[in-house]
C-alpha cells in the first residue's frame, strides 16, 4: 500500500530535480513545516543530493514563488522547537542500510572466492619418468609400474568426475576401483577408460600402435570416434596408421605374434591358455587333464617348428605326459 513517506519522498525528488508544479511545491512546504521529523527527512534528501553532486536550481513553474526563501522561513520557525525533543529520522532504505549492504556484498564476494577454491582448487601436475622412479602411486591409490622408457603426468588432486592422466611408454597399471570416477589414460591420440582393473599398457610414442593386455576388470578404448570394450585375457589394439581399433583374443594375439615375429612366445603362461592358442594356430585338438591346467611354461617356438615338435618341448619342460591318437593330443 502507498505510504505517506513514499508520497513525500517522490515530491522531494521531484523538487530536487526541478520537475514539481507550484501546487506540489506548496504542498511539500506545508508538510515540511508540520514537524521536526519532516524537516529532518527533507534535509536528509538535500544532503544526499549533494553527495550525488546534484544542484538546486530555480523551478520554471515557480517563478512567482521564492521556494527556497519560503523554506528558509519554515526552517527558522521549526528551529525554535525545543532541542531535547525526540528526533526520529526516516532515511532512504539504501542509505540507512549501506553498512549492512556493504557487509553482505563483501560476504558474497568472499563466499564466491572460497567456492571457486573448492570447485577449482589451485592444482599442479606431477610428471614422473621411468629414469626417476620404477613405480608411482597416484593420489587415488592407483599404482603404475614402469617397464622401459615411460612417462606419466597426473594432477596432485583428481577432479570430482574423472581421474585423468597422460601417459607414454610401457607400464603395468593396477587401477584403484571407483565406479563413480572413471580412470582415463590419454596416450598417442586415444583414450583408455577403466573403473578398476589390472592391465599392461604399451603406448610407445615411436610406434603407431597402442596395446592394452587386460588381466582383470574391463577396459574401454576410444579413438577416432571408435570404441571397443576389452575383457580379461584379450588385447585391445589401436592402429593409428590404419585407423583401426579392435579387440583380440589370446589365440589371435599369439597367431599375430607368430606371423609377424616368426616366434610364438609364452612367458610364464598356464598350460590351459597355451593349449587354446595351439589349437587355434595349428588347427588341432588337445585334451588337457585338469591336474595339468595350472602348470606354467616359458618358451619360444619358431614358425618352422611343427606341432609335434612343440608338444615334445612342452612334455619335457613341464614334466607332463603327452600322447597322440588319431591326430588328437592328450596331456596328462
Amino acid at each position: 500500500m502507498f505510504s505517506t513517506n513514499d508520497k513525500y519522498e517522490a515530491l522531494i525528488m521531484s523538487y530536487i530535480d526541478g520537475q514539481c508544479t507550484s501546487e506540489e511545491a506548496l504542498e511539500l512546504l506545508a508538510w515540511v513545516a508540520e514537524s521536526e521529523e519532516n524537516r529532518l527527512y527533507f534535509n536528509s534528501f538535500k544532503e544526499q543530493a549533494e553527495v550525488w553532486k546534484l544542484t538546486d536550481f530555480a523551478l520554471p513553474e515557480l517563478d512567482d514563488i521564492n521556494v527556497d526563501a519560503a523554506l528558509d522561513a519554515v526552517n527558522a520557525k521549526i528551529d525554535a522547537v525545543e532541542e531535547n525533543e525526540p528526533k526520529i529520522v526516516q532515511m532512504p532504505w539504501l542509505r540507512r542500510n549501506y553498512r549492512y549492504v556493504a557487509g553482505a556484498a563483501a560476504a558474497v564476494i568472499v563466499a564466491l572466492f572460497l567456492g571457486f577454491l573448492v570447485v577449482k582448487p589451485f592444482n599442479s601436475t606431477v610428471t614422473l619418468a621411468s629414469n626417476e622412479v620404477e613405480s608411482a602411486l597416484l593420489p587415488d591409490g592407483t599404482s603404475v609400474t614402469f617397464n622401459g622408457a615411460s612417462q606419466i603426468a597426473y594432477p596432485k588432486h583428481f577432479g570430482k568426475e574423472v581421474r585423468s592422466v597422460d601417459f607414454e611408454g610401457v607400464a603395468y597399471f593396477d587401477v584403484a576401483k571407483d565406479e563413480s570416477h572413471p580412470f582415463v589414460i590419454h596416450c598417442n591420440g586415444m583414450d583408455v577408460e577403466v573403473l578398476g582393473t589390472t592391465f599392461l599398457l604399451n603406448a610407445d610414442k615411436a610406434s603407431d600402435r597402442v596395446l592394452v593386455d587386460l588381466y582383470t576388470g574391463k577396459v574401454r578404448m576410444t579413438a577416432d570416434k571408435q570404441s571397443v570394450e576389452i575383457m580379461p585375457g584379450e588385447r585391445g589394439v589401436w592402429d593409428a596408421a590404419e585407423g583401426e581399433l579392435k579387440a583380440m583374443t589370446y589365440s589371435e594375439v599369439k597367431e599375430e605374434e607368430l606371423a609377424n615375429n616368426h616366434e610364438l612366445v609364452f612367458d610364464n603362461e598356464t598350460l590351459s591358455k597355451i593349449v587354446v592358442a595351439l589349437e587355434y594356430i595349428y588347427k588341432v585338438e588337445i585334451n588337457l587333464d585338469e591336474a595339468c591346467a595350472s602348470k606354467k611354461l616359458t618358451a619360444r617356438f619358431s614358425d618352422e617348428e611343427s606341432i609335434d615338435e612343440v608338444m615334445e618341448t612342452i612334455a619335457i619342460v613341464s614334466e607332463v605326459t603327452i600322447t597322440k591318437t588319431d591326430n588328437v593330443y592328450s596331456i596328462r
